[in-house]
Parts: structure tokens; sequence; C-alpha cells
């Protein structure tokens, strides 16, 4: 029975192609994925190979901050440290990262995604994390280092003048040192800016403190015991690791995010092929349907149901094997093109060659053979039920089971889908949106299940405004004749189109909202000052801006990363008057007043979550430690204020950074917001990462991270609609096969090509159009059911972009129109005679 599935490949092209593609672009995306994650990450941890201390120290941040400084601390530590038996020397480091490199013109260098890390110079050569090799330890302000790459790309060389930017400060200072990575670390790699000690720690911190102590061994002392006092001697708040130790958790961070990376491509992988199931399931009933008297012939001749079945699901387990192998060898070359083209940029990192791991193979093979088995399987399993009997008779077809089953059991997941829907709304917040989002996808399988019973219906009523002429009637019964291929046909088009239209609606929406909250929130301010790398920037600029003419006022605003309890949470310290004009603000219960004597204002979610109200304290920790606030007041939903809001006086007490992260500038009158910026950015040319914008280009940079998702998740799921497409050309392929006879008999009594033509055609748009305005539906309500209960969270505006959406119907039948073309070309040329004699 495998030869004659083989067989059957070979014989039927058009079939094998058709729904091997399917296999291959889902395959592809699946070993693309893999492949270029476990290449990146295998190249990065490299960087983790070794490490030059035996032992380092780190301080626990208690925030385990992404953001904003990071956790330091004292020198005298480092004493502890050293005096400890078995340690011969304790080197005290600073490494930090959101400093600005800038080039000879003032651009910017490009990193392409790696952090570029400024670092203080380390007092012991065996246990720094790099090596001078040309020109002499820098002293001084007056004087930096590069690491050998960043000066080489920008085109620097020893004695030149360097412009960097910190957090604290802008720095111009000599070329004096040309450095290299020395083994390991996470600035292997990466732009590094090098300062003596103390420099770095005014420049990039603007506070004394250190990152790190890195710990050499006198030689045969035990490493685990050294390590082990370290940690008795420096107590709970450092983490004390050896080499191997650090090695391990930097590999471990590393796996965790490529791991989350690799998820989400996967995820759409997942989609891919779902959808490509589809196209399989149809492929093969439609196959199974014209070999009918065939697959009975075998019966007759002496095959077993077993062996029938066999036949089919040998012929599905080919495809899925060549589908798998020319999915993984696409994966494998688009990984190749993505590894090429980041390495052609510059991006220093070391190379390890592409990574193809057995894992990799093993799930592109299993997941393509048990899809397409799978898929294959009810119509293998319909083909054994054929009685011999049926081979002696023209027409044989096999029994179709009844849709009591699949209509039950569609009924009960769209109850279940309600009773979910109902569950989130009573929820809301981010909960109630995942519950939505299971409840939509439990309605899109309901539907599946239950469409043949309602797409014949809602054909005829697409089909009603294009006439009663022949073609028409015809392609629109054609559409109507099976509604199990039409609704299986429709469906991967309905699921593509319901994830993009509520992608659409939650774009617009977040677009809406972010220019409403911005728009509320900025009040009578003019102008936001910002910065675009790093996004904190020393408070000299917001005393040049005071002093620049035509200004009326300027506001700071600061923030960091904080927790209360296990709730991570963002700390806002503004200064005064800023909450009285330059930001718009509406309390549920409390006032403003308590900010001046230490309290603080949490927003309406927070205090939800943690069950406070005003009065009572909560306790707020920052990378300084824990710290006890009274709440004054409870914000209302506010975008810029999402924050535990307290006073600058205050947020330098609980250990936020003498930098700032916005400024509220509030112009004169008889100056125009455009004058006033044009001044403001003359006055800060050394600040070349600064920018000032008006309320309506802060809205548009605001919005500028959702466009950019939505683009790119956009064009995922653009794979998924190929896949659709494919599915409707298969469709109608195989289904111009089926109806050779019919097709000929046609001809015959008058009806000429462009008829034949347009009754195809119209097939085509009639599922295309079920589909679509299925999907439709479904995306739009789920997306204004997930607004709904993301309104305190951020997403306050309903934004339906009608246009778009008509567009999006209108193209999908254009979608039908172009996938009936090479169908409806091939039953045109069928040669009438021949057809008319085909069984």
């Amino acid at each position: 029975m495998l030869k004659i599935g083989l067989r059957s490949v070979l014989a039927h092209r058009l079939r094998f192609v058709l729904c091997t593609v399917a296999v291959v672009l889902g395959i592809a995306f699946v070993g693309g994925a893999m492949v270029f994650t476990d290449t990146l990450s295998t190249a990065l941890k490299k960087q983790y190979a070794g490490s030059t201390a035996d032992i380092t120290i780190t301080p626990v941040d208690p925030v385990e901050a992404r953001t904003g400084p990071p956790a330091t601390l004292a020198a005298a530590v480092v004493g502890q440290v050293a005096a400890v038996p078995g340690v011969a020397d304790a080197d005290a480091q600073l490494l930090v990262s959101d400093v600005q490199i800038r080039k000879p013109d003032g651009t910017p260098i490009d990193t392409y995604g790696l952090p570029t890390y400024g670092a203080g110079w380390p007092h012991a050569v065996r246990t720094s994390p790099f090596r001078l090799i040309d020109g002499k330890q820098p002293w001084g302000t007056a004087e930096l280092g590069l690491d050998e790459s960043t000066a080489s790309k920008a085109g620097y060389g020893i004695g030149d003048q360097v412009r960097i930017v910190t957090a604290t400060r802008p720095v111009t200072a000599t070329l004096t040192a040309i450095t290299t990575p020395a083994q390991a670390g996470p600035a292997a790699g990466a732009p590094l800016v090098t300062f003596d000690p103390a420099t770095a720690q005014l420049v990039l911190l603007g506070k004394p403190g250190w990152t790190s102590i890195a710990v050499a061994l006198k030689p045969g002392a035990d490493t685990e015991q050294v390590r082990a006092a370290i940690a008795k001697t420096v107590g709970d708040t450092f983490k004390v690791r050896t080499a191997a130790q650090v090695e391990a958790d930097g590999e471990t961070a590393l796996d965790t995010t490529f791991g989350g990376f690799s998820s989400i491509l996967l995820m759409f992988a997942g989609l891919a092929l779902f959808v490509g199931a589809f196209l399989i399931v149809n492929t093969f009933a439609m196959q199974v349907a014209q070999r009918s008297r065939e697959l009975a012939m075998l019966r007759a001749i002496g095959a077993s149901r077993g062996q029938v079945t066999g036949s089919v699901l040998a012929e599905a387990l080919v495809i899925g094997l060549i589908g798998s192998t020319l999915g993984l060898l696409l994966g494998i070359g688009v990984a190749a093109g993505i590894t090429f083209a980041y390495e052609g940029l510059g991006a220093a990192i070391p190379s390890a060659g592409l990574q193809i791991s057995p894992a990799t193979i093993i799930a592109c093979y299993v997941l393509g053979a048990l899809l397409t088995v799978a898929a294959a399987y009810p119509a293998a399993r319909r083909a054994g039920r054929l009685p011999p009997m049926a081979a002696l008779r023209d027409g044989a077809m096999i029994p179709e089971r009844s849709l009591l089953l699949r209509l039950l059991g569609g009924a009960f997941l769209l109850l279940m889908a309600l009773v979910l829907y109902l569950i989130g709304d009573y929820a809301s917040g981010m909960p109630g949106a995942v519950l939505i989002g299971l409840a939509s996808a439990m309605a899109l399988l309901g539907i599946v299940l239950t469409s043949p019973l309602v797409s014949r219906y809602v054909v005829r009523g697409l089909m009603a405004p294009f006439g009663r002429k022949a073609p028409v009637t015809l392609g629109r019964r054609n559409a109507e004749r099976n509604p199990r291929r039409t609704s299986a046909t429709a469906s991967a088009l309905m699921i593509s189109v319901a994830l993009i239209s509520g992608l659409v609606v939650i774009g617009s929406s977040a677009k809406a909202s972010i220019d409403a909250n911005v728009a509320a929130a900025i009040g009578t301010s003019d102008l936001v000052v910002s910065s675009s790398d790093p996004d904190t920037f020393s408070p000299q600029v917001a005393d040049r801006i005071r002093a620049v003419g035509g200004i009326a006022g300027v506001h700071q605003v600061r923030q960091q990363d904080g927790k209360v309890g296990d709730l991570p949470v963002k700390v806002t310290g503004v200064g005064d008057g800023t909450l009285d004009g330059p930001i718009t603000v509406a309390l549920d219960s409390g006032s403003f007043d308590g900010l001046a004597s230490g309290q603080a204002v949490v927003p309406r979610t927070m205090a939800r979550s943690l069950h406070v109200s005003v009065g009572q304290s909560i306790s707020l920790v920052t990378t300084s430690g824990k710290h006890s606030l009274t709440v004054a007041g409870i914000l209302a939903p506010n975008r810029q204020l999402n924050a535990v809001v307290i006073s600058l006086a205050t947020y330098e007490k609980v250990g936020g950074a003498p930098a700032d992260s916005l400024l509220y500038v509030d112009v004169a009158d008889g100056t125009s917001t455009a004058q006033a910026s044009t001044a403001i950015l003359e006055g800060l040319k050394d600040y070349p990462s600064i920018q000032v914008r008006d309320q309506q280009a802060y809205a548009a940079q605001a919005r500028g991270p959702v466009d950019a998702v939505t683009t790119v998740i956009g064009m995922l799921l653009a794979l998924a609609i190929l896949i659709a497409i494919l599915g409707i050309v298969n469709t109608l392929a195989l289904g111009v096969v089926e109806r050779t006879r019919e097709i000929g008999l046609l001809r015959a009594i008058g009806m000429d090509r462009p008829q034949l033509r347009r009754m195809l055609r119209v097939e085509s748009i009639a599922v295309t159009l079920l589909g679509a305005l299925l999907g439709l539906a479904v995306g739009v309500l789920t997306a204004a059911a997930i607004q709904g209960v993301l309104v305190d969270d951020g997403l306050s505006e309903l934004d339906i972009p009608v246009l778009q959406l008509v567009g999006a119907v209108l193209v999908s039948g254009v979608i039908g129109v172009l996938a009936a073309v090479w169908p409806s070309r091939r039953a045109a040329r069928l040669n009438v005679l021949q057809a008319i004699a085909t069984e």
C-alpha cells in the first residue's frame, strides 16, 4: 500500500504541490525561528565562556530593574572582601549602560541593538574585563578610552576628540586608550567607553558607587570555600558567584531572552500550520471523493479497510516528509540570510556559525509529518469505508457522516466562549483580556464546526447583489453544493482575517487612546523635552532651558523602577507646580497636598490591586532599599502618570538618580513654539540626543511603537493569508478536476469560455467573502471587548477604522477574483469532447 501511496503522489502532481507548499511555509517558519535564535544565542553565549575574575560580587537589586541606574555598592565593602582569607586581590569595578557615543560628524554610532557601556578603569590587570592595546590609561574628565571595534567604525584614533552623552552630562574628551575585551562579560563585543575610576563614578553615575567587585584568589585557595566566606562576610544583600556561576547565569539570561523571541515566532508558525491544515483537509477530502471508484476497486480486489486507509495516509506522510525537508531547508536559508545581514551591519558579536540542532530537525519533521497525516486522517478513514461493490457503479460516492455531532460540538464551544467572555468582562484588566482572547479562539473553532449549517444561506445572501444570470447562479450553487468544503475553505481565511481585523482595531484604539491621553495629560505645556538614547539626561538641561529667552516655566519629571510588594511599579518624581497644569490629572480621592511632606499618590489600578486607600501606607522598594510612604491620593487613569507619584525631594530620598526623564516647557506669551524649540536646541548643541516636540509631535512619537508592532505582526499574519489563498486556489483547481464532465456538458450546451471563467470567479468570491465577513465580525467584536476591559490600563478609546475594514473586505473580493484566475483558465482550456467522455 505504501507503493500505491507513492504512485498516487506522482500521479497527482498538482495536488501534491499545493499541499506541500502549505507544509513548507509553516515548517520554514518553525525551522527559521529555531535556527536563528539558536545561532544568535550560541554566539552571544561565547561572552560567558569564562570570567576574568575567580569570584564576582554584585549588589542584589531589590527591584530587578531593567531600566534606570544599576544597583551599586560602597567602597567599604571592598575592604571587607579583601580581608577574607584566600583573597589575593579585590578590585572594585563600575559598568553601566545607557551611554551614547557620537561620530566625528555628531551623529550617534550604530550599535545594531547592542547596548553601549561605560566603565571605570580597573585597578588590577588580572581581573580586568578589557585590555589596553594602544595608548595609555585615561585620566580625568578630559580623557577617555574606546574599544577597538567602535573606534575603527567611527574613524577615531589616539588624540582625537570624542563626544559622548551619559545620563548625567555630555562629555568631550581626548581619546588616549584603545581597548579590547579580555575574555567575557556582558560588555564583550559591545561598544565600551572607559574613564579612570573616580571620573567614571562622576560621569556615569553622578555619585560614588561601584557595580561589582572582581576577586582574584591566592594560589591553592578553594574557590567554593572562599566564596562561602565572602558571602558570610558581606551578607545577603550581595550576590557572590564563582566564574562558573557567572557563566551559567549569563547563559540562563540569554536563554530567557531568546526563548521569548523564539516563542513569538513559533506562535506565528503554529498559526501558519493551523491554517495550512485546512488546505490539507480539503485537498484530501476532495481527492478521496474523486478517487472513490479507484479506492473501491482496491477493496474489490482484496484490500482491507485498513490497507485503503493506510494508502491515503502513506500519501499524506510522503507529502509531510517532503514538505518538512523543503521547509527546513528554506528555514535554514532564511536564518542564514538574517545572520549574514546582521554580521554585514558590523555587529561585533562572536561568530558561532549556523546552529542546526537535532532538536530543530526533529521538531520540523515531527510537526510536518504529524500535521499532514492528522489532517488527512478523516478523508483516509472515509476512504476505508467504501464498499467493494461501489467499484461496479458509476459515480460512486463516499457516504458523508451526519453533521449532528459536529454541530453539537460547535454549539458547545460557542456556549463556552460566551461564558469565558462574561467572566473576562467581569474580571477586567489584563486577566480579562486574556480570557476574552481565549473566548475568541473558542468562538472561531465553534464557527468552523457550525459553519456548514449556515454557509449555504450566507452564500446565497452574499451573491444576491450579483444578479441571476446563469454563470452567477451556477457559481453560487457550486459553493452551496458542498457546505463542508465551502466552510473549510472559508474557515482558513476567516481565522486570518479575524486576527488581522482584531489587530487593526486594537492598534487604532491604542493610537486614539495615546492621542487622548497625551492631550489630556500634557495640559498647558507647549513643548515636551526628552532624550532618545540614553533616555534620561542631566538636570543641567532644565537649567539651560530656563535661561533661554521666551520660556515661562520648566517642569522636571524623573522616573525609576520600583516594587510595592510583588507588584512592579514605576516611581515618578515631579517638581513643584507640575501637577497644576503642565500635567493634567484627576483624583478619585485625596489630594496632592501631601506630596510636599513626603507622601505619595498612586494610580487607581494599583490601589485596587494592593487594597490601599488614602491615609494608608505602602512599602516602596527601590534600588536603595525599602521606604514607607503614606498614600495622599488615588489617581484616575492617566497614561503619563501610571506610577507612584512623589515629589523630587522624596524621589532623591528613595534613591532616585539625579537625572530627568521628561521636561514640560511653558512658552511665554509672544513667543511661538517653533521659535522656542529652535532656541532650546541651539542652547543644547552638546546634548545631541535631546528631542524637543510640541504636543502633536510628542503624541506621534508615542504612537511609534504601536505602529511598529502592528506592522511586524501584520507582516507575519500575511503568511496565514497567503496559505488561505492557496486553499481557495486548491479547492477551485481540484473542483475543476472533480467536475470535468460537468464542465464539458456546460460547454456542449452553449456556455462559452468567458461565462465559464465568470462562474468560477463567482464561486471563489462567494467563499472569500464568507470567510472575510465571518472573520471581520469575530475580530472586531473581540477587539472591542478587549478594549472595554482595558479602559483603566491605558486603552481608553475605542476606534474602529471603518474605511480600513471595508477596504479589507474589498481586498478579500479581489483576492477571490485572483484566486480563480488559474483554475478558471485551466477549466476554459478543457477539450469539450474529452471532458464529456471523462468518467
